[in-house]
């Protein structure tokens, strides 16, 4: 007897939760380990300035590119598990992601490690993943009726407003520690769907076909 596309779906969707659960935790996991072991000040100092440290040299590009990776997986699950989303929550995963990657690949510009080109394109992209994570449980809420994903996605919008506020005066509000925050919510937001998506499989009858019915919504 073969395997209908539902328990294939199924299947599919508990490997591409188990990828995106071991990224952002080996995202997290190696994010505080540089955060332990750097010289850097692990409250005050900005977490692009772990781009060059004397210790765990290269850490942190591997962490945010984890992390980058966990919820590129993370939408795959969704997708497997059947739960159509709208294009614009598929966009957002997509700039989150990119922007993290780019983020990691283009080091921000000090004047120990000058680069111009490298600070402006790490600035913008790091904002661009900022603002798309907020946004992106915004345009989730109406998938999942879930008071903690809904209260991550206020706390993340509200990261995204200390972000701007450090910037703008950076003598109210460390600009460290508004990263370190800011960053800390969202891994929770991902967290959080994780959970969702898990739940929503493990609940679902493997005959209904909802499992196989995977999209975008128009």
């Amino acid at each position: 007897m073969g395997i209908s596309q539902q328990e294939r779906n199924r299947a599919a969707t508990k490997f591409w939760l188990f990828a995106a659960a071991a990224a952002i935790c080996w995202a997290v996991v190696t994010m505080a380990i540089l955060l332990v072991v750097s010289s850097h000040d692990p409250l005050f100092d900005t977490l692009s300035s772990y781009a060059f440290t004397d210790h765990g040299d290269g850490m942190l590009a591997k962490s945010i590119l984890s992390l980058a990776a966990g919820s590129l997986a993370l939408l795959i699950a969704l997708r497997a598990a059947g739960i159509v989303i709208s294009r614009t929550s598929f966009v957002l995963f997509g700039t989150w992601s990119l922007g993290l990657v780019v983020a990691a690949l283009f080091p921000a510009s000090y004047p120990e490690h000058p680069n111009a080109f490298s600070g402006v394109v790490h600035q913008y992209s790091a904002v661009l993943a900022l603002v798309s994570l907020p946004v992106l449980g915004c345009s989730l809420l109406s998938r999942f009726s879930d008071m903690p994903l809904t209260w991550l996605t206020v706390a993340a919008g509200g990261g995204l407003l200390m972000f701007a506020i450090s910037l703008l005066w950076p003598s109210l509000i460390p600009f460290g520690i508004v990263q370190r925050a800011a960053l800390a919510v969202d891994v929770a937001l991902l967290g959080r769907l994780l959970m969702l998506v898990r739940s929503r499989v493990r609940n679902q009858p493997v005959s209904s076909g909802l499992l196989a019915q995977g999209g975008l919504k128009q």
